[in-house]
């Protein structure tokens, strides 16, 4: 069966991720020698997005049905098939039996992110991400420059707040390379090289996702509130010991103002198509409770 990995891009507009992806099929095309052992698919989610008013289809759905293109272009490569979903580029010269699967969006939530990850244990792929630093003056620049096709600034800016950076720390974002310089690719080629070969000797994800009935939106977000709520009281109750009870009260009525939080925010990804409804999901939310 060949190696397929995910990768996961992440930055906001204009910080160079389509760049990116036509330089390294560029490379290999060019230096096979710098980028062996993959062959690169590029699938580039804004060939699928419609965000224009005049769109009908939901975000969601439009997500989803990027998410569903994953998954039969996955079954293609594992089932060696010539003939992949449309719009997905790759190496004209290159032929591999491993593909690294490049998905270029911003994925600035964690939960976009975690999805691809639940994807490849599924598919029993490697998971990895690929995070571009750029600051919220240069993405405006850069997204200036695109004319009639520009997102409007006050999109990039709630994006730049919203956007949550990869935590190496997590289990499953531990194979994250940042890069700080997206001007000069050239410059960082050595660095990308020795990320992608760290891929490469990476063990596959072996445990697959158990399959689950999907429960209602408003079930999922009560057994969010009774987890946040005993993890609240198990870091209350731990901490006692050491806190006055002024300090203890302090605590316990910031913990709680989180928990609001936390579950405004799973319910505005749920709504928004950012999370899907899963048991699985829950986890990361009670995690984001400290």
């Amino acid at each position: 069966m060949p190696r397929i990995c995910l990768l996961a891009l992440i930055g906001l507009p204009g910080a160079g991720k389509t760049n990116l992806s036509n330089w390294l099929i560029l490379q290999q095309e060019q230096q096979p020698d710098l980028l062996a052992g993959w062959q690169m698919l590029h699938l580039c989610y804004d060939d699928y997005f419609n965000i224009q008013p005049t769109n009908k289809i939901e975000y969601r759905e439009q997500r989803q049905f990027i998410y569903n293109l994953l998954e039969q272009l996955i079954a293609a490569l594992q089932a060696d098939k010539v003939e992949l979903p449309g719009h997905v580029r790759r190496s004209a010269t290159i032929t591999s039996d491993n593909y690294l699967v490049i998905c270029d969006d911003n994925h600035y939530y964690r939960s976009m992110r975690y999805q691809l990850y639940q994807l490849s244990r599924k598919q029993n792929c490697l998971y990895a991400q690929l995070y571009l630093a750029c600051s919220l003056v240069d993405s405006l620049l850069a997204n200036a420059e695109r004319g009639a096709d520009a997102l409007p600034a006050a999109v990039i800016q709630q994006m730049e707040m919203r956007l949550e950076l990869p935590n190496e720390t997590s289990a499953w974002e531990q194979l994250t390379l940042t890069l700080n310089s997206t001007k000069d690719f050239h410059a960082v080629a050595e660095i990308i090289k020795n990320f992608l070969q760290t891929l490469f000797n990476s063990q596959l994800i072996a445990t697959p996702v158990q399959q689950e009935k999907q429960p209602q939106l408003q079930s999922l977000a009560h057994q969010l509130d009774l987890q946040l709520r005993a993890r609240i009281q198990s870091q209350i109750k731990s901490n006692r010991v050491e806190e006055k009870q002024q300090q203890s009260a302090q605590r316990s009525r910031a913990l709680n103002e989180q928990r609001k939080h936390i579950l405004t925010q799973f319910r505005f990804d749920m709504r928004s198509g950012q999370t899907g409804l899963s048991n699985d999901n829950l986890e990361y939310y009670v995690n984001m409770l400290n």
